[in-house]
């Protein structure tokens, strides 16, 4: 496909269960994929869930809005009853020629499957996810694995063609539900990503994500304190870049260790705040949840952070691409603390901007899913999808 092709006859329905302004990397993917396909001229319209309803254009880009209800944990939430009915009436109104899921287990990716089924629409679904949900709560583990081996299940089943963010998403998907799914791996918008330039000794350590149970922020803070009080870093910087319903155990966390004036709280920041308190630094990512491919990960490459990382999918294909990082596989706290130290004594070489910007851009990964959208429209939706 040519760069310049003309994808104006495209019209895509990207059906989710939240878009910003919530935060999150699946909210980021979306968002940023509906963005570089308007750039490409392609008719974007997103139907999410939200406390209020709302209809409006943002960056070019229709977002409507519908009232959720039942919301549990801050993770999901459910659509009104008859949805799908709607959600059918606006695909035909609206002349759409692909509808575009993600994510088997929430409720959205479900409606929008039957609504699209309804009028024989072709629907890409993009998994996220790398296994079943891992939480504290027990009930949310049973529960979202009850859904996983039904609606999911249906969702990765049924869908014309399945995406996977990495290898391990694959694997997943072929599991559950017996289908081979393609590699469409995340992306960033490079626009926010200048090259880094300058020192890269990394003077601190940096934690980006949700404060939530599994993300690993208080194993980040218990690193912290070793580093701080037994391992010669008196004068490291520590940042905490997220927020989440977590976060007031996180700031008892800091006091109790005694470490306040180390420790930078930010919140939920914006791209330029978060490249600044990575730029110097080594991202800690103890994550012990089922990740399809954070974001965060290729984040602190191009800012030219040092990376160290519990095992998660997004590692390998940064490391084949020369991303300084180091993956724990020693589960002990022991381990992590000594990796963290050898990255924060031995940098690696930072990131090449150039394959950044040949294979890690928003604007490549676009036209990747272009190519495939065009694939499923040529067909008209009669893809094959093989059996694993």
């Amino acid at each position: 496909m040519s760069e310049d092709a003309d994808h104006d006859a495209v019209r895509v329905a990207m059906i989710v269960n939240s878009y910003p302004p919530r935060l999150g990397g699946l909210e980021s993917h979306v968002h940023q994929l509906a963005n570089e396909l308007k750039n490409a001229g392609v008719s974007v319209t997103v139907v999410c869930l939200a406390t209020e309803d709302s209809d409006t254009l943002e960056e070019g880009v229709r977002v409507i809005r519908l009232r959720l209800h039942l919301p549990i944990a801050s993770v999901i939430s459910f659509p009104s009853w008859g949805t799908t009915r709607r959600l059918s009436r606006l695909l035909a109104d609206e002349g759409i020629t692909v509808v575009s899921t993600h994510t088997r287990f929430f409720p959205m990716s479900y409606v929008g499957l039957r609504a699209a089924r309804r009028r024989k629409i072709p629907v890409v679904h993009t998994e996220h996810g790398a296994g079943f949900v891992k939480s504290p709560s027990k009930v949310i583990q049973f529960f979202s694995r009850v859904v996983d081996l039904t609606m999911g299940r249906t969702v990765l089943r049924k869908a014309t063609q399945v995406l996977a963010v990495s290898d391990p998403a694959a694997r997943f998907v072929a599991r559950l539900a017996g289908v081979d799914a393609l590699i469409f791996p995340n992306a960033l918008r490079l626009e926010d990503w200048p090259p880094s330039g300058g020192d890269h000794t990394p003077e601190g350590i940096a934690f980006l994500g949700r404060i939530v149970g599994g993300k690993g922020w208080e194993m980040f803070v218990d690193v912290a304190a070793e580093l701080i009080q037994r391992r010669g870093f008196d004068n490291l910087v520590v940042h905490v870049l997220g927020d989440g319903p977590d976060t007031d155990a996180l700031r008892a966390r800091i006091k109790s260790k005694g470490i306040e004036e180390s420790v930078q709280l930010h919140g939920h920041a914006g791209v330029e705040a978060i490249r600044t308190a990575l730029h110097r630094s080594v991202l800690v990512n103890p994550s012990q949840l089922a990740e399809g491919f954070q974001v965060t990960l290729l984040e602190a490459a191009a800012a030219g952070a040092q990376i160290v990382s519990y095992p998660v999918p997004s590692i390998r294909p940064l490391l084949a691409d020369g991303a300084p990082v180091r993956e724990v596989t020693d589960p002990s706290f022991e381990a992590l603390v000594n990796c963290v130290v050898d990255a924060l004594r031995n940098p690696l070489p930072i990131m090449s901007r150039g394959i950044l910007e040949s294979r890690w851009s928003w604007r490549t990964r676009s036209r990747e899913y272009l190519n495939i959208v065009d694939a499923v429209v040529a067909s008209n939706g009669d893809v094959n999808l093989r059996r694993a």
